[in-house]
């Protein structure tokens, strides 16, 4: 029941259930916090609740069955008293369990304790809901990797566990998509997936120029500034669409700069996915725009206002330490104020 080296004492995993097939806001600082504490990419939220819940179940009945075997052997003790002392070594085995369980329970229901500063930030958060119809933007920038931060953090692993646990938790009324950026052949690991096909590929322009950075440093152009899994919305009707996603989320790696300008530039304006009612921006760094001096925060999120002409909800998370500190940084403000001025939220985790 248990497995080594995975703690699961501190989530409130009753939590877990998707209300009336509708995410809250709450669900996806659930599926951070979890990525925080048990560090795990293999497991879903599901597979997490199933396991307690099985293991509550099974310590019941074996605790009635055990129970019920005491009553029987006492009447004969004096005959079989091995017996008697091994079923009271078994029971001492149980009911050292049941507290251990107990303590657990007592752990989960303190979580809401650690999941908000406050109850009026718990209440602001739980307002928001997060729409059936999604585009999940992915940074693969290269300081998303444990070596290119100085945190030494492993930001895309911890990125790609929460979106893995987010699509698990999805049912039939939910479509969505991934666009990542940038997009050059270093972010996608052959060696991981070696089917996976690059959408767009670079036209004959971007390839005109000498070199991929020399392409890619044109504004005009969106050179391997982004990719996309399928560039439209998917219906996620059973696993065999979840497992899609899985298969392609493992595959990529961190490389290069932080295109967040120009993916969410052709999110807002693609026809395919113009029926999206929201999109989630999981980034751990300021817009190249930004850093290059291209263009101001202010400026930036102007356009971007301006480009949102349907009302898409932006959800932001900050990933890495410094976001979850709240940083006064210029990569923080962004996030923030992009999601503030788009009706969504921001996490820093």
């Amino acid at each position: 029941m248990k497995r080594p080296g995975r703690e699961i004492n501190i989530f409130n995993l009753s939590m877990l259930d998707v209300i009336t097939g509708a995410f809250g806001a709450i669900m996806v600082l659930m599926i951070i916090l979890l990525t925080q504490k048990i560090g795990i990419e293999s497991m879903t939220c599901q597979d997490l609740k199933s396991e307690l819940m099985t293991a509550s179940s099974e310590l019941s009945k074996t605790t009635a069955e055990l129970e019920e075997a005491r009553k029987e052997l006492q009447k004969y003790q004096g005959k079989h008293p091995e017996t008697i002392d091994r079923v009271s070594a078994i029971t001492r085995i149980i009911n050292s369990t049941a507290d251990k369980f107990t303590v657990t329970l007592q752990k989960i229901a303190e979580i809401k304790k650690e999941m908000f500063s406050s109850p009026r930030e718990a209440e602001a958060l739980i307002t928001y809901k997060i729409p059936y119809k999604i585009v999940m933007l992915l940074d693969l920038s290269g300081s998303m990797a444990p070596q290119n931060n100085k945190y030494k953090e492993d930001r895309l692993s911890q990125v790609k566990a929460a979106v893995k646990m987010l699509i698990a938790a999805m049912n039939e009324s939910y479509w969505m998509d991934i666009v990542y950026f940038p997009s050059f052949s270093e972010n996608i690991n052959r060696t991981v997936y070696p089917d996976f096909r690059v959408q767009p590929k670079p036209g004959p322009e971007c390839m005109s120029y000498e070199s991929r950075d020399e392409a890619y440093d044109k504004s005009r152009l969106t050179c391997y500034k982004y990719g996309y899994f399928e560039g439209k919305l998917i219906n996620i009707i059973s696993e065999k669409e979840k497992i899609g996603f899985y298969k392609k989320i493992a595959c990529l790696d961190p490389y290069h700069d932080t295109p967040t300008e120009a993916v969410l530039e052709f999110v807002l304006s693609a026809n395919a996915y113009a029926d999206a009612e929201g999109i989630i921006l999981f980034s751990d760094g300021q817009p190249d725009s930004i850093r290059k001096k291209t263009t101001t925060r202010e400026k930036l999120l102007a356009s971007i206002k301006k480009m949102n002409r349907k009302g898409k909800k932006i959800f932001t998370v900050g990933v890495g330490t410094e976001f979850r500190n709240q940083e006064d940084s210029e990569a923080v403000e962004f996030l923030k104020e992009l999601a503030a001025q788009n009706n969504g939220f921001y996490i820093g985790f």
